[in-house]
């Protein structure tokens, strides 16, 4: 799923609790990210956190240590069994420390509490992050209703690294508002997911851990949390402890139903290898789905650890056979997210039209607006709500150049980010002209016409349109 290889860098104790403190800064935590950023400062400066913290000094950044730590004494804190720092947690009405003189009253507290509490602490570390955010479910809500309109089939829903399973009672969470989505989802027939540390939500110490987890400022992701235990406590789903990669082994498709396979924030906690080996199980299993018993890979994980971008969780889908005018096996990106999955910033769906000539010319366009005015790229736009990926490139074509085409098949896709802050999904696609004839610039273009490769490097073209171009092998043959 393309995550980034920085999850798997070990920076040590100190970097571990820097990055967690940024994150928290980012992400309105303040009091976890003064916490953060006091323990990268302190944990090899004491003895006693850095006795605690030593079996975990190799751990990557995606092993997530500071937040299993943090989660560990939350839970005390939730237990009121540490009233000094309760009155910093919003999470059981304290409020976030707002001076420097409160702050450090609550490192106070908080080391007083490792101190105290050093031996449950340290067992509490071996608990692997259990966020279980159902924001996250409301990108998956949305992909369900794309499955539904294609194929109208019930859906079976099978989750890897599910934790408590609460988001695989996805439909139920839309239908109580917990999370935005469609008023109508496809039935699930199914609801199966697996984890090496599965949690029962419908015990109060499985509803006390997966709560320990959330950060004590986002008042808000308890309320979600609270309504989907609620949910929970009634709508059966079944969790197996089983690693990700032997689950989807096991995996096999039926007729009369798809089959999707859903995970969130959770790929960062496997080993290269492993994703890899299960990308190849997911590929091997679409190879065998049809109309009739589709496959849909549907994932929401952060992409990304470029400046400004860290948090940013990206939904990509991957179907088999074509889902929504996207080849079988080919992975499209549909939206972002934030970390706790809301609100959801779903991309604009367009389309670019790459036609060739009989003698190998390509079709170009210079834009006459904005993004990338005055720039030369492929034929194309936004498509229209209710029109198929193929019809707008069809139209799109015939609207900017004059020229009738036939949409053949998608041969990739690119993310364009418009100053506005937009995300387009352009997804380009082969085309046939219906006959021969020089193109006539219209509608959204300035100029139009046929080049060959020569003259395609001389243009002022779209950044990557030409190195996209070769990644797919659909250059100019023309010289």
């Amino acid at each position: 799923m393309g995550v980034s290889i920085r999850r798997d860098e070990r920076p040590g104790l100190p970097g571990l609790f820097a990055d967690m403190a940024d994150n928290c800064d980012r992400l309105g935590a303040p009091t976890y990210a003064d916490l953060a950023a006091w323990m990268s400062e302190s944990v090899d400066a004491s003895g006693e956190r850095r006795s605690l913290l030593a079996p975990y000094a190799d751990a990557r950044i995606g092993d997530m240590v500071p937040l299993r730590l943090f989660a560990a004494v939350h839970r005390i804190v939730l237990e009121r069994r540490a009233p000094e720092l309760a009155l910093f947690y919003a999470s059981v009405g304290g409020t976030p420390p707002g001076s420097e003189r409160a702050r450090e009253s609550c490192r106070s507290a908080f080391a007083e509490t490792l101190a105290e509490h050093a031996a449950e602490i340290s067992g509490g570390l071996v608990h692997f992050p259990q966020t279980n955010e159902v924001g996250r479910t409301a990108a998956l809500a949305g992909v369900l209703d794309f499955i539904g309109a294609q194929w109208g089939l019930p859906v079976r829903l099978h989750e890897i690294g599910c934790s408590a399973g609460l988001a695989l009672r996805v439909d139920e969470l839309v239908a109580q508002e917990v999370v935005p989505g469609p008023s109508v989802l496809p039935t699930l027939v199914e609801r199966i997911g697996c984890d090496t540390h599965p949690v029962d939500p419908t015990t109060q110490d499985g509803r006390l851990l997966l709560t320990s987890f959330v950060w004590p400022d986002h008042v808000d992701r308890f309320e979600r949390l609270r309504a989907a235990l609620d949910i929970a406590a009634r709508v059966p789903a079944t969790v197996v402890q089983e690693d990700a990669l032997s689950f989807v082994r096991g995996l096999r498709l039926r007729d009369g139903q798809a089959l999707v396979l859903w995970h969130s924030a959770m790929w960062m906690y496997l080993p290269p290898d492993e994703r890899d080996a299960i990308d190849a199980e997911i590929a091997r299993l679409g190879a065998t789905a049809s109309n009739d018993a589709p496959l849909v890979h549907v994932a929401l994980e952060p992409t990304s650890e470029l400046p400004g971008e860290q948090h940013v969780f990206k939904l990509r889908v991957t179907a088999w056979p074509e889902l929504d005018d996207v080849p079988p096996g080919m992975t499209v990106t549909l939206a972002r997210t934030p970390p706790a999955g809301v609100p959801v910033d779903w991309s604009v769906p367009c389309v670019g039209g790459i036609v060739h000539d009989a003698g190998g010319r390509l079709l170009v366009i210079q834009r006459g607006r904005e993004p990338a005015r005055g720039l030369w790229s492929l034929p194309g736009g936004r498509v229209h709500p209710g029109e198929s990926f193929r019809a707008a490139v069809a139209r799109e074509v015939r609207e900017e150049t004059g020229l009738d085409v036939v949409p053949m098949r998608m041969v990739g896709a690119v993310e364009r980010t418009a100053p506005d802050g937009a995300t387009y999904d352009i997804r380009d696609f082969t085309a046939l002209p219906v006959t021969q004839g020089e193109p006539t610039a219209g509608d959204d273009a300035d100029d139009a016409r046929w080049v060959g490769m020569a003259q395609l490097v001389d243009l002022p073209t779209s950044p990557g349109l030409v190195e996209a171009l070769e990644e797919w092998d659909v250059l100019p043959t023309a010289p």
